[in-house]
């Protein structure tokens, strides 16, 4: 054999071994529970959506801050919900703003560690933003440590919103099925074991809790369209996760290196909704398991429970199908009325009016010399619907509105239009 000869056969001979050794010292995939390993969170997405803060700017000093750090001659005060505290921090908003946070507690800045911003632009098309971190306030991790999980805190202008720096991920064994699984640290304390509780700190789509996924589809990815018909898999960290009709306690490492699901099973209580002549589709947050539903009344794990996303179907006497949307608007703060929030107590039936009787109603805003009308549709449970209703699947056309004086001449006669 040539020299060329032996060098492609050694070559084949160490990349064929190197093969071999990657499969054999791969671990297998468990029956419940895996390792987790740690994965960069990407700036968009559900994710980083789910596992966010947003913080308001305060106007002044918090109670409790006794000083600030030397040269921080422009505060902008927040207060970060960490572990099921307030952590105060301040940026100073100079050319280039520096962070401080109360990391111990005691109201002393000026002995705390500063953190410089770094300009990003992490989402494109979106503007430029002042970025801090890694910081950390998990006990004896190194604050500003190239290794810390920790969270990143981005600034534009005095907006200002936090998000965790990665994730961890594994795959396990269900009855035999290979999931893979997700936790993230959403509040900022580096450790993997804050549930859903009420009430939030927030706005009330962002829960301030850590947060679970579950490849149930086993598609690859971790489908998260929350605010559509459209089941989720990433949802606040509960108690239990529902896999088909058998549901999981959920056990994290506190350090996020482990994870394990063992099967359980709950004390039930019962949801119906009112009128007997509606069905409905709902999406549910809860302290126990997340819930996609569809029907009418279900068993579910006695816990709290807050509605995400609903829509009613009705059946009218000549056989057509009508579908109602509620309107997610994010200016309002419990836009699902009755299943804004509600408890399932076991053994016991929990009934929430929901759907029609519908009442429509006229929003008007004025914007300078503009005003604009918007028809509202509310249910008989208070909550807000979408007017864009479907019929057979279809949307009707446009409503037809005019506007009168006092003395019955109409002054306009329009219609509404969608979007």
């Amino acid at each position: 054999m040539t020299k060329r000869h032996w060098a492609i056969l050694l070559g084949a001979i160490v990349f064929g071994g190197g093969l071999l050794w990657a499969i054999l010292s791969r671990e297998p995939i468990e029956e419940g529970r895996c390792k987790l390993v740690r994965r960069k969170v990407s700036p968009s997405g559900e994710l980083a959506r789910l596992a966010s803060q947003v913080l308001e700017p305060q106007t002044s000093r918090p109670q409790g801050l006794q000083d600030l750090p030397a040269g921080f001659d422009n505060p902008c005060f927040y207060e970060v919900r960490s572990s099921g505290r307030m952590v105060s921090l301040v940026v100073n908003l100079s050319e280039e703003p520096v962070l401080c946070l109360d990391m111990d507690g005691d109201g002393v800045l000026s002995e705390e560690q500063h953190f410089p911003a770094t300009r990003v632009c992490e989402i494109k098309g979106a503007a430029n933003s002042w970025r801090f971190g890694p910081i950390s306030l998990a006990p004896g991790d190194n604050p500003g440590g190239a290794d810390s999980d920790g969270f990143y805190l981005n600034c534009y202008t005095q907006e200002a919103i936090v998000r965790p720096v990665f994730f961890r991920t594994g795959k396990l064994k269900l009855e035999g099925r290979t999931y893979r699984v997700l936790v993230a640290d959403g509040d900022c304390d580096g450790r993997f074991h804050s549930i859903l509780s009420w009430p939030f700190a927030g706005h009330w789509q962002l829960p301030g809790a850590d947060v679970f996924a579950i490849d149930l589809n086993r598609n690859g990815k971790f489908d998260s369209e929350w605010f559509s018909p459209v089941a989720s898999e990433i949802s606040p960290l509960g108690r239990l996760v529902r896999v088909g009709d058998a549901y999981y306690a959920i056990e994290i490492a506190p350090d996020g290196t482990s994870l394990a699901l063992s099967r359980t099973e709950p004390q039930f209580g019962t949801l119906a909704i009112e009128p007997n002549n509606t069905t409905a589709q709902v999406k549910l947050w809860s302290d126990v398991a997340y819930q996609h539903l569809q029907g009418r009344e279900w068993q579910l794990p006695a816990g709290k429970y807050q509605g995400m996303y609903a829509d009613v179907q009705m059946k009218d006497a000549a056989g057509d199908v009508w579908s109602f949307s509620c309107d997610l608007v994010p200016s309002v703060r419990h836009p699902l009325g009755a299943l804004a929030f509600f408890t399932i107590e076991p053994g016991q039936t929990t009934q929430l009016r929901f759907g029609p009787p519908f009442v429509v109603t006229a929003e008007v805003q004025q914007n300078g010399p503009e005003i604009s009308i918007c028809s509202v549709m509310f249910g008989c449970g208070g909550e807000r619907y979408k007017s864009s209703i479907q019929r057979n699947g279809r949307r009707l056309p446009e409503q037809t509105f005019k506007i009168v004086d006092e003395k019955g001449t109409v002054l306009v006669a329009d219609k509404f239009q969608y979007g």
